[in-house]
């Protein structure tokens, strides 16, 4: 079985049962010779649990911030979680980035990078 590297987007929107989309997160997904999804997920340091907190720090950072300074965010740093699948990512839009017999060591090496 062919291994695969792509490209998967979730929905980052503070109010996402409205059809509101703010932004999106990143997944990266590998799928291994025996089947097996793992994933990398870029996400926020700083997560915000309620829909309302997550709007205004949204709006604190792409109305009011004027880029110039890189550490004002809210939502703090962009990190990454590791986790060994991902529901629904059939149905995702993706983007190919590798197709081989095996991308183990491609994606060792993207894992190891992210997780620093």
């Amino acid at each position: 079985m062919a291994e695969r590297i792509f490209m998967t987007f979730t929905n980052a929107s503070a109010l996402p049962y409205q059809g509101a989309v703010l932004g999106h997160h990143i997944v990266l997904n590998y799928i291994d010779s025996e089947g097996k999804h793992h994933t990398l997920e870029g996400v926020p340091e700083q997560k915000f649990d309620r829909n309302v907190a997550k709007f205004l720090a949204f709006v604190q950072e792409e109305g009011r911030s004027n880029g110039a300074n890189n550490t004002d965010s809210p939502f703090k740093r962009l990190r990454a979680e590791k986790r060994d699948a991902i529901r629904f990512a059939s149905n995702l839009p993706s983007t190919l980035i590798a197709e081989a017999d095996n991308l183990r060591s491609q994606w060792e090496r993207m894992t190891s990078l992210a997780m620093r």
